[in-house]
């Protein structure tokens, strides 16, 4: 049986999705924990290129990302309940950077009800532009066929 989520619950998820880019590209390492578990994984990239375990491995990334870091908008969000009970949600990003370029991908979320409210506890961002041509995009199995206590960090 599909559990299927409160509109609360949908709008508290939501939220902590879009606090992601303001918390992220305002450098405001202190908010992370609105956004994040203590024990997130983030993936960056296909293989993943970077991976971070836990929020204060991500944190530092955060202090120390480039002035070029695009700016994030994320949009086009869907939310899921998975066959294991696990809440999914897979979102497209646009990112602006300083010289008005745009990249875009997708954010792969698995999150949490926390005490503190819905947090994202793995997180796998893959590009999807810009791309050479004739490039494929790069294809991400929705929901993710992992389990949550697969991935999150010791």
């Amino acid at each position: 049986m599909t559990k299927v989520l409160s509109p609360v619950d949908l709008a508290e998820i939501h939220r902590t999705l879009a606090l992601f880019a303001h918390v992220f590209d305002n450098g405001d390492v202190a908010g992370l924990d609105l956004v994040f578990t203590e024990d997130v994984v983030v993936e960056i990239g296909v293989g993943p290129a970077r991976a971070f375990r836990g929020i204060a491995e991500f944190a530092e990334y955060t202090r120390g990302k480039s002035a070029a870091t695009p700016d994030h908008h994320t949009l086009n969000t869907t939310v899921e309940v998975d066959e294991h009970g696990q809440v999914q949600a897979r979102s497209r990003y646009i990112g602006i950077n300083p010289a008005g370029r745009l990249t875009g991908g997708e954010f792969l979320d698995i999150l949490r009800r926390t005490p503190a409210g819905w947090r994202i506890a793995y997180r796998s961002s893959l590009p999807r532009a810009p791309r050479q041509a004739g490039a494929g995009v790069v294809k991400a199995e929705f929901p993710l066929p992992v389990r949550l206590s697969e991935v999150v960090a010791p």
